[in-house]
Protein backbone atom coordinates (compact mmCIF):
# COMPACT_ATOMS: atom_id res chain seq x y z
CA UNK A 1 0.00 0.00 0.00
CA UNK A 2 1.20 3.40 -1.18
CA UNK A 3 0.35 6.09 1.49
CA UNK A 4 2.90 8.94 -0.15
CA UNK A 5 1.41 12.16 -1.16
CA UNK A 6 3.27 14.87 -2.76
CA UNK A 7 3.88 18.13 -0.86
CA UNK A 8 1.88 21.46 -1.86
CA UNK A 9 3.97 24.20 -0.95
CA UNK A 10 1.68 26.58 -2.37
CA UNK A 11 -0.91 25.91 -0.36
CA UNK A 12 1.15 25.19 2.88
CA UNK A 13 2.37 28.11 2.91
CA UNK A 14 -1.09 30.01 2.29
CA UNK A 15 -2.13 27.55 5.56
CA UNK A 16 0.64 28.71 7.60
CA UNK A 17 0.30 32.11 6.81
CA UNK A 18 -3.07 32.38 7.64
CA UNK A 19 -2.98 31.00 10.99
CA UNK A 20 0.04 33.55 11.45
CA UNK A 21 -3.14 36.47 10.95
CA UNK A 22 -5.25 37.57 13.75
CA UNK A 23 -8.99 37.47 14.55
CA UNK A 24 -12.04 34.77 14.79
CA UNK A 25 -11.53 32.30 11.59
CA UNK A 26 -12.96 29.42 10.17
CA UNK A 27 -10.46 26.36 8.24
CA UNK A 28 -9.29 27.50 4.79
CA UNK A 29 -8.88 25.89 1.48
CA UNK A 30 -8.07 22.49 1.52
CA UNK A 31 -5.84 19.84 -1.03
CA UNK A 32 -8.86 18.94 -2.47
CA UNK A 33 -9.80 22.70 -3.35
CA UNK A 34 -12.42 22.82 -1.31
CA UNK A 35 -12.91 24.06 2.26
CA UNK A 36 -13.73 22.93 5.32
CA UNK A 37 -15.43 24.60 8.70
CA UNK A 38 -14.83 23.41 12.36
CA UNK A 39 -17.81 22.46 14.00
CA UNK A 40 -17.67 23.00 18.11
CA UNK A 41 -19.27 20.28 20.09
CA UNK A 42 -18.60 22.18 23.72
CA UNK A 43 -17.36 18.95 25.97
CA UNK A 44 -17.87 16.11 23.18
CA UNK A 45 -21.38 15.79 24.03
CA UNK A 46 -24.09 16.17 21.70
CA UNK A 47 -28.35 14.55 21.48
CA UNK A 48 -28.93 12.58 18.79
CA UNK A 49 -31.06 15.47 17.30
CA UNK A 50 -27.99 17.63 17.03
CA UNK A 51 -26.39 14.82 15.49
CA UNK A 52 -28.96 13.94 12.85
CA UNK A 53 -29.17 17.78 12.00
CA UNK A 54 -25.31 17.72 11.53
CA UNK A 55 -25.56 14.85 9.35
CA UNK A 56 -27.92 16.98 7.07
CA UNK A 57 -25.69 19.67 6.76
CA UNK A 58 -23.03 17.56 5.76
CA UNK A 59 -25.00 15.96 3.39
CA UNK A 60 -26.39 19.03 1.80
CA UNK A 61 -22.90 20.76 1.97
CA UNK A 62 -19.78 18.89 2.71
CA UNK A 63 -18.04 15.64 2.01
CA UNK A 64 -18.25 14.27 5.24
CA UNK A 65 -17.79 14.68 8.56
CA UNK A 66 -14.01 14.30 10.38
CA UNK A 67 -13.98 13.83 14.59
CA UNK A 68 -10.82 15.41 15.05
CA UNK A 69 -8.65 15.22 17.84
CA UNK A 70 -9.88 18.68 19.59
CA UNK A 71 -13.37 17.25 19.79
CA UNK A 72 -14.81 19.09 17.09
CA UNK A 73 -16.27 18.13 14.19
CA UNK A 74 -14.29 18.95 10.48
CA UNK A 75 -16.72 19.29 7.51
CA UNK A 76 -14.66 19.01 4.50
CA UNK A 77 -15.21 19.00 1.30
CA UNK A 78 -17.51 22.41 1.29
CA UNK A 79 -17.34 24.35 -2.18
CA UNK A 80 -16.28 27.89 -1.68
CA UNK A 81 -19.92 29.62 -3.23
CA UNK A 82 -21.51 27.79 -0.68
CA UNK A 83 -19.94 28.14 2.30
CA UNK A 84 -21.55 31.08 3.60
CA UNK A 85 -24.60 28.92 3.87
CA UNK A 86 -22.78 26.15 5.33
CA UNK A 87 -21.71 28.36 8.45
CA UNK A 88 -25.40 29.65 8.84
CA UNK A 89 -26.60 26.07 8.56
CA UNK A 90 -24.29 24.86 11.27
CA UNK A 91 -25.40 27.76 13.40
CA UNK A 92 -29.07 26.50 12.67
CA UNK A 93 -28.38 22.71 13.73
CA UNK A 94 -27.86 24.34 17.06
CA UNK A 95 -23.61 24.29 16.83
CA UNK A 96 -21.52 27.59 16.34
CA UNK A 97 -18.45 27.42 13.58
CA UNK A 98 -15.17 27.22 15.78
CA UNK A 99 -12.00 29.35 15.15
CA UNK A 100 -8.63 28.01 13.94
CA UNK A 101 -7.29 31.69 14.68
CA UNK A 102 -4.62 32.91 16.92
CA UNK A 103 -6.99 32.70 20.73
CA UNK A 104 -8.36 30.15 22.82
CA UNK A 105 -9.82 27.03 21.17
CA UNK A 106 -12.36 24.52 22.36
CA UNK A 107 -12.17 23.05 25.42
CA UNK A 108 -11.09 19.24 25.43
CA UNK A 109 -12.27 17.08 27.98
CA UNK A 110 -13.20 13.40 28.83
CA UNK A 111 -16.46 12.68 30.86
CA UNK A 112 -15.23 12.62 33.81
CA UNK A 113 -16.49 11.64 37.36
CA UNK A 114 -19.91 12.30 36.13
CA UNK A 115 -19.73 8.97 34.44
CA UNK A 116 -16.06 7.36 34.05
CA UNK A 117 -15.58 4.90 36.79
CA UNK A 118 -12.21 6.19 37.63
CA UNK A 119 -13.47 9.54 37.79
CA UNK A 120 -12.35 11.71 40.33
CA UNK A 121 -13.71 15.35 39.45
CA UNK A 122 -16.53 16.36 37.09
CA UNK A 123 -15.10 17.63 34.26
CA UNK A 124 -18.19 18.55 32.15
CA UNK A 125 -19.55 21.10 34.29
CA UNK A 126 -15.49 22.59 34.29
CA UNK A 127 -15.09 22.90 30.68
CA UNK A 128 -18.78 24.34 30.20
CA UNK A 129 -17.97 27.14 32.40
CA UNK A 130 -14.15 27.86 30.99
CA UNK A 131 -15.46 27.36 27.35
CA UNK A 132 -18.06 30.53 28.22
CA UNK A 133 -15.54 32.53 29.78
CA UNK A 134 -12.58 31.94 27.93
CA UNK A 135 -13.02 30.54 24.40
CA UNK A 136 -11.98 33.16 21.70
CA UNK A 137 -9.91 35.21 23.72
CA UNK A 138 -7.19 36.65 21.31
CA UNK A 139 -4.25 35.57 22.02
CA UNK A 140 -0.53 35.86 20.70
CA UNK A 141 -0.72 31.99 19.28
CA UNK A 142 -2.98 29.82 19.53
CA UNK A 143 -4.14 28.48 23.33
CA UNK A 144 -5.00 24.75 23.23
CA UNK A 145 -6.82 23.65 26.90
CA UNK A 146 -7.67 20.00 28.51
CA UNK A 147 -9.61 19.19 31.53
CA UNK A 148 -8.97 15.78 32.61
CA UNK A 149 -11.06 14.37 36.02
CA UNK A 150 -9.42 11.07 36.16
CA UNK A 151 -5.51 9.43 36.81
CA UNK A 152 -5.53 7.96 32.98
CA UNK A 153 -5.30 11.84 31.61
CA UNK A 154 -7.40 11.05 28.57
CA UNK A 155 -7.76 14.73 27.55
CA UNK A 156 -3.82 14.95 27.34
CA UNK A 157 -3.41 17.37 30.43
CA UNK A 158 -0.05 18.36 29.69
CA UNK A 159 0.38 17.70 25.91
CA UNK A 160 -1.81 21.73 25.97
CA UNK A 161 -1.18 25.51 27.14
CA UNK A 162 -3.34 24.81 29.98
CA UNK A 163 -4.54 21.79 31.47
CA UNK A 164 -6.27 20.68 34.38
CA UNK A 165 -6.30 17.14 36.16
CA UNK A 166 -8.40 16.25 38.40
CA UNK A 167 -7.71 14.57 42.09
CA UNK A 168 -9.25 13.65 44.83
CA UNK A 169 -7.68 16.91 46.15
CA UNK A 170 -8.81 19.42 43.55
CA UNK A 171 -7.04 20.07 40.43
CA UNK A 172 -3.45 20.18 39.53
CA UNK A 173 -2.82 22.81 37.18
CA UNK A 174 -0.15 22.92 34.51
CA UNK A 175 0.73 25.27 31.80
CA UNK A 176 3.15 25.14 28.63
CA UNK A 177 2.62 21.91 27.03
CA UNK A 178 1.79 21.49 23.18
CA UNK A 179 1.96 18.69 20.43
CA UNK A 180 3.09 19.53 17.07
CA UNK A 181 6.75 19.13 15.25
CA UNK A 182 8.44 19.89 18.63
CA UNK A 183 6.20 18.86 21.41
CA UNK A 184 6.84 20.21 24.88
CA UNK A 185 5.23 18.39 27.83
CA UNK A 186 3.76 21.35 30.33
CA UNK A 187 5.05 21.93 34.01
CA UNK A 188 3.16 22.18 37.00
CA UNK A 189 1.91 25.34 37.89
CA UNK A 190 -0.27 24.60 41.02
CA UNK A 191 -1.99 21.53 42.87
CA UNK A 192 -5.05 21.05 45.03
CA UNK A 193 -6.68 24.03 43.02
CA UNK A 194 -10.34 23.89 44.40
CA UNK A 195 -12.75 24.30 41.57
CA UNK A 196 -14.13 28.17 42.01
CA UNK A 197 -10.01 28.74 41.64
CA UNK A 198 -9.54 27.09 38.39
CA UNK A 199 -10.63 30.50 36.52
CA UNK A 200 -8.62 32.36 38.54
CA UNK A 201 -5.38 30.34 37.51
CA UNK A 202 -6.26 29.92 33.23
CA UNK A 203 -6.91 34.00 33.62
CA UNK A 204 -4.03 35.20 35.37
CA UNK A 205 -2.04 32.63 32.62
CA UNK A 206 -3.68 33.96 29.75
CA UNK A 207 -3.41 37.60 30.73
CA UNK A 208 0.68 37.14 31.18
CA UNK A 209 1.18 35.45 27.96
CA UNK A 210 -0.92 38.34 26.18
CA UNK A 211 1.44 40.55 27.82
CA UNK A 212 4.87 39.02 27.72
CA UNK A 213 4.92 36.58 24.42
CA UNK A 214 6.43 37.91 20.98
CA UNK A 215 4.25 38.02 17.65
CA UNK A 216 3.10 33.95 16.76
CA UNK A 217 5.05 32.80 19.84
CA UNK A 218 3.56 29.61 21.60
CA UNK A 219 3.18 29.42 25.46
CA UNK A 220 5.99 27.00 25.59
CA UNK A 221 8.51 29.02 23.98
CA UNK A 222 7.17 32.41 26.04
CA UNK A 223 7.89 29.94 28.95
CA UNK A 224 11.09 28.66 27.84
CA UNK A 225 12.39 32.49 26.60
CA UNK A 226 11.58 33.77 30.23
CA UNK A 227 12.19 30.65 32.60
CA UNK A 228 9.47 28.84 34.24
CA UNK A 229 10.13 30.18 37.89
CA UNK A 230 9.91 33.67 36.30
CA UNK A 231 6.24 33.36 34.58
CA UNK A 232 5.09 31.28 37.31
CA UNK A 233 6.09 34.46 39.32
CA UNK A 234 3.90 36.97 37.05
CA UNK A 235 0.84 34.13 36.81
CA UNK A 236 0.58 33.75 40.95
CA UNK A 237 0.86 37.93 40.87
CA UNK A 238 -1.32 37.92 38.30
CA UNK A 239 -3.86 35.47 40.58
CA UNK A 240 -6.30 37.55 42.21
CA UNK A 241 -6.87 40.42 39.41
CA UNK A 242 -10.82 40.89 38.29
CA UNK A 243 -10.75 38.87 34.66
CA UNK A 244 -14.59 40.38 33.50
CA UNK A 245 -12.05 42.07 30.83
CA UNK A 246 -10.65 38.79 29.25
CA UNK A 247 -13.82 37.38 29.21
CA UNK A 248 -15.86 40.45 27.34
CA UNK A 249 -12.68 40.23 24.87
CA UNK A 250 -13.66 36.47 24.59
CA UNK A 251 -16.92 37.17 24.02
CA UNK A 252 -16.68 39.71 21.69
CA UNK A 253 -14.83 37.74 19.45
CA UNK A 254 -17.18 34.60 19.35
CA UNK A 255 -19.83 37.08 18.32
CA UNK A 256 -18.16 37.67 14.92
CA UNK A 257 -18.80 34.53 14.07
CA UNK A 258 -22.54 35.06 14.93
CA UNK A 259 -25.52 35.48 12.26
Amino acid sequence: MDTSAEMNGELRSETVECKKQPGYRSLGRQRDGNFALSVGVPTACFTGEQLRGLGEVIEQYGTFGHLSTAQSVIIVGIPEEKLEAARLAVSDAGFDVRSIGKDVRQVKCCPGADYSPFGLQRTLPMAKLIEKTFRGLPTPAKFKISVSGCPNCCANTMMNEFGIHGTVDGWNVFIGGKMGPNPVVAQELAVGVESDDVPKYLAATARVFREVAETNERLAATIERLGFQTFRHMVMTALDAPHDDLAELARAARDQTAR
